[in-house]
């Protein structure tokens, strides 16, 4: 574990995390479709690629004007070439200075609004189906866990802390994204049914009943926790960005990903690290990253992964998931879809510690 030397952060500050079993065929296929697992081991069936069915609409608490789930998983991606390209990284200096831990001026750090390739290490998880990750900047280590529930702990090098083990049964089936509440400092899981845990961010034992969410969301495929405390879903199966309220009962706005954003496939979200904006992923009919800020403004427009271009620079997975920002030094990962490979990008205004910053005023 490295020690955070504290930089502090330009707007409000940030953090946060698809897909079902089976390595695409030569037709192609997105990185999040069902499927039906049979217990919460690395054990999972996938439907075909080409005939995948989404999970159905999930019915929950709450009422609003909701979208109507389409039904149908988007299907066909395009694989994009992975590059090697490194870079180093550079370092900007605090605006300011404080020896107070829990203290973070806005003013301090700009946002981040690229990020290029460094490394990429092997997860070791047996189930090679990347799916939920977060960045617990209290303990300043990552879990990662897989579609059908296997979990680990790393460092922030890549390292592995422990064993692999087992994610909570309530947690499962089609686990699908997950965030990090610095606020209640847990775990936030959520599965391709729209149910949410809360759980213990070290062991993953459940801390609260799951919550079965609803507003029309269909085949919930990434999370993230926003710095006004809202829970930031990509409902892959609608195409939405659905902002709910941090109870899940309510619904605060919606963002249609594809005439928006420009993107299709929406397949992962988190919170990037000293800033109130997102990082978001698609994987079909191609792996593309964008930036958006809370309200699904343009801050960084769509681009293919692998091809050099901002908002990620390098090499890149052929189909990304599990995608987190490190607050203790600003860093994003993502991991393989269809792999236990996760790759490592630096943020190219330089390593920052914004995890000050990260919990809700």
């Amino acid at each position: 574990m490295f020690v955070r030397s504290l930089v502090f952060v330009l707007t409000s500050c940030a953090l946060a995390a698809c897909s079902d079993e089976g390595r695409p065929d030569s037709g192609g296929a997105s990185a999040t479709t069902t499927a039906s697992t049979t217990s919460n081991t690395a054990s999972t069936t996938a439907e075909p690629p080409t005939s995948s069915s989404t999970t159905g609409e999930a019915t929950g608490t709450g009422t609003s004007d909701s979208t109507t789930s389409t039904g149908e998983v988007p299907t066909g991606t395009s694989a994009v070439t992975s590059t090697t390209t490194t870079s180093s990284t550079s370092t900007t200096e605090p605006a300011t200075s404080t020896t107070e831990p829990n203290f973070c001026d806005p003013q301090a750090v700009t946002d981040t609004v690229a990020f290029t390739y460094v490394k990429k290490f092997d997860t070791g998880l047996p189930d090679k189906v990347l799916q939920a990750s977060f960045y617990n900047g209290d303990a300043d280590e990552v879990m990662i866990m897989s579609f059908s529930g296997k979990a680990r702990r790393f460092s922030t090098d890549g390292t592995p802390k422990g064993e692999v083990f087992d994610v909570p049964a309530e947690a499962l089936p089609q686990l699908d994204g997950a965030t990090y509440d610095a606020k209640l400092q847990r775990g936030l899981l959520i599965n391709q049914s729209c149910v949410l845990n809360e759980v213990d961010p070290v062991t993953l034992a459940p801390l609260e009943p799951p919550q079965q969410l609803g507003f029309g969301m269909s085949v919930c495929a990434g999370l993230a926790l926003g710095l006004d405390d809202n829970l930031y879903i990509a409902s892959y199966g609608t195409n939405e960005l659905v902002v709910l309220s941090r109870d899940g009962l309510s619904e605060v706005r919606r963002v249609d990903m594809p005439g928006q954003v420009g993107l299709t496939g929406f397949d992962g979200i988190a919170l990037i690290a000293g800033s109130e904006n997102f990082l978001v992923m698609s994987t079909a009919p191609d792996a593309r990253a964008a930036i958006i800020d809370p309200l699904g403004g343009v801050v960084a427009p769509a681009t293919k992964l692998g091809l050099g271009e901002a908002p990620l620079l390098g090499g890149a997975p052929m189909l990304p998931d599990a995608v987190l920002t490190l607050c203790g030094n600003g860093h994003a990962w993502l991991c393989e879809a269809y792999d236990a490979t996760c790759f490592d990008y630096a943020p190219d205004d330089g390593d920052k510690d914004a995890c000050a910053c990260l919990i809700p005023q």
